[in-house]
Order: structure tokens, then sequence, then C-alpha cells
């Protein structure tokens, strides 16, 4: 019988021999994951024909407000004395006389006297931490006052999940950027905005 040898290149099963390897050794394509997407919900206010001057008055309490929360992203505690003063001294400036509708006078009656409670535990208090867990009450507050009377300007609720031991704390901010009150230096871009309150 004849033996037939058939010579085959080196190189060529040298190839055949790391194609094979590859295809066993390389890990299965996945499909990456897509980044969440945030979503800001942007809502008007839920009491229309609000009086312009009960609504420019609101607006001053909402600009002192801020102040209070800048002093706290900033961790002084003195300042965040004097911004709560200027809250407690714009709200009581306001003229509940010039709300007109039942549900607005509700609204007022309900959240001006709990604001102004805090505003003046707040006040009293000499450490960061309780002004930190007092403002989270304020925010709620201011929270409720803005979504129903709004503002003569466009408002951020921010929300951050770590605050008040993982329960998570709201607050409002003139700025798209979050700088977070409740932990100041310590994460200052924990958070995100939630929602957007119109004019």
């Amino acid at each position: 019988m004849k033996t037939i040898k058939i010579y085959v290149p080196l190189s060529f099963i040298l190839g055949l021999i790391f194609t094979s390897c590859q295809t066993k050794t390389q890990a299965p394509k996945v499909k990456e994951a897509e980044p969440e997407v945030a979503i800001i919900e942007e809502i008007s206010p839920k009491l229309t024909d609000v009086n312009a001057v009960f609504k420019s008055q609101i607006t001053e309490v909402y600009q002192a407000y801020n102040q209070l929360k800048d002093a706290l992203v900033a961790s002084d505690s003195a300042l965040a004395v004097i911004g709560a003063n200027a809250v407690l001294t714009n709200l009581n400036k306001v003229d509940m006389g010039l709300l007109t509708q039942p549900e607005a006078h509700q609204v007022w009656m309900t959240e001006k006297p709990l604001l102004a409670k805090t505003l003046n535990e707040l006040i009293k208090s000499t450490t960061l931490e309780s002004q930190r867990a007092l403002f989270l009450q304020i925010s709620n507050n201011m929270i409720n006052l803005i979504e129903n009377f709004g503002t003569s300007e466009k408002v951020m609720v921010q929300f951050c999940p770590m605050a008040d031991d993982f329960k998570g704390g709201f607050w409002l901010s003139k700025d798209s950027a979050i700088k977070n009150p409740y932990f100041g230096s310590k994460m200052m871009t924990c958070g995100s905005t939630k929602k957007i309150v119109n004019p």
C-alpha cells in the first residue's frame, strides 16, 4: 500500500491552534447597561389666582430661606441662625388677608404656624447637627407653601437619599447644581433635582 504524505505548512497549523484558543477563552459579549436618566418633574403651583402681592411676599420668604440653606451648605452655625431669623421676619410680614380662596387659607393656616415654630427652635439651637435636623422640617413646610402658592421664579426641589439617617431629605434651591445643606463639604454633591416648580 502506498503512503501518501501531505505537507501542511507549520504556519497554517499554528494559525488553527491560535484561532481555536481564542474562540474558547473569549468571554461572551454582554450588553452594557445604559445609564439611568434622571426624571425631573416640572409642575405649576396647585392654587390658581393667587394674589400677586401675596406671591411676592412668599418669594421674599423663599429668598431668606436660601440664606439659611447656604449657611448650612457652608456649615456655618452662626449664619444659619441669622438666616432663620430672616425667614421668620419675612414669614411674619405675609398678609393672609390677600388670600380669597378657602383652600388657600387652609394651606397657609396649616403651614405657617409649623414653619414659625421650627424656625424659632433653630434660632435657639447651637449645633449644626440640630440645625440640620430642624432644617429638614423647615424645608418640608416651605415645599408645601411653594408647591401650592408658587413664587416669582423657578424653584428646584432637591433630594439627598442619605439625609436623616438614610430616610432622605428634601430642600429647595435656586440652582440646578447640587449643594447639600445636610452634609456640606463632607458630601457636597450628594443628591439630585426631583422637581421644578414653575412661577
